[in-house]
């Protein structure tokens, strides 16, 4: 059954910022790049939205440790929306939130959505290594929702070396390899196949940190400037911390969409969602040629998707 339009999810405006200054004491603080990356999202909506944002929704940050993030960026934003939040730490989290605020929507909880985070660890490294002091927000001497390891890894975990997502991934790796019945040359080929699509479309990104195109071989083979993290992964093989950007996703109804004149080409449509979760402890899991909650949150997406998208997801 169709929603109506004052009830239908969609995305109306993106925003995406990259910063990267030769001085990193010139660099923007996340607070900032998140600023400008949800006024990116706001134009691209075609403006007029951000004093009705009543659901603001921030990534938990790595870079620079705040306290009260959410309420500092809506300070800047010069808005006060009845619900802001801080999200914990998780790497599916921008994807939940996303999904979260289309359910708020959908149940007439929210009329304007925000989603947004970012990063500057590139100007944090390269400030550290010049000596320099950044002219930053002071980072808090108790910042909110930290990292806490202990509710990641336990001390088995801790005790064989295995307590980092790059030490982790490999357990899936190995064991998705032997269950497929490939050989490692065999897997890392495909990886490097995968891998040299997605470098193609990052080339042609105004917004990716790095705009060269690799080969496979490039990608999987270690080299003097790829080295090797932990196998099988290589440094081209892992996601880029190393960065200053930004990026936002405005959310509101159909309704208010058409009636803002947003033209329907540029109306992305949330057709449905799902969420799970696995055990924190990741020694916990059942086994590592899968994963539960992404087979629950996949299938159910499937059945709840409009059936003329079916034939079109790749996974």
């Amino acid at each position: 059954m169709s929603l109506p339009a004052d009830r239908t999810p969609v995305i109306i405006g993106v925003g995406d910022v990259l910063d990267r200054p030769a001085d990193p004491a010139a660099a923007l603080e996340p607070l900032a790049l998140m600023e400008a990356a949800v006024r990116a999202a706001d134009a691209d909506a075609g403006g007029g939205f951000l004093d009705r944002i009543d659901s603001l929704d921030v990534i938990n940050l790595i870079s620079w440790r705040y306290d009260r993030v959410a309420a500092r960026l809506a300070e800047r934003l010069g808005i006060v929306p009845p619900r802001a939040v801080y999200a914990v730490v998780g790497g599916e989290t921008p994807t939940t939130k996303i999904h979260e605020a289309a359910l708020r929507i959908m149940n007439g909880d929210s009329m304007v959505a925000v989603v947004t985070g970012g990063e500057a660890q590139n100007a944090v490294a390269k400030a550290k290594a010049a000596g320099i002091t950044l002219p930053w927000t002071a980072p808090a001497k108790a910042p909110e929702n930290p990292i806490i390891p202990s509710e990641h890894v336990t001390p088995l975990g801790m005790q064989h070396g295995i307590f980092q997502p790059i030490h982790i991934y490999p357990l899936y790796e190995n064991a998705t390899t032997a269950a497929w019945g490939l050989t490692p040359a065999q897997a890392l080929a495909e990886s490097g196949a995968a891998y040299e699509r997605i470098s193609a479309v990052a080339s042609t990104n105004p917004f990716a940190w790095g705009r060269k195109a690799f080969s496979a071989d490039e990608i999987i083979n270690v080299s003097d400037d790829n080295r090797m993290i932990c196998w099988p992964y290589t440094k081209r093989m892992v996601a880029n911390n190393n960065v200053n950007a930004a990026a936002a996703v405005l959310m509101t109804t159909l309704a208010a969409a058409r009636a803002a004149g947003i033209a329907e080409d540029r109306i992305i449509h949330v057709h449905g969602g799902a969420s799970a979760g696995e055990p924190m402890d990741y020694l916990k899991r059942d086994q590592y040629v899968h994963s539960v909650a992404q087979d629950a949150v996949l299938g159910q997406a499937m059945r709840i998707a409009p059936n003329g998208f079916l034939s079109l997801i790749h996974i």
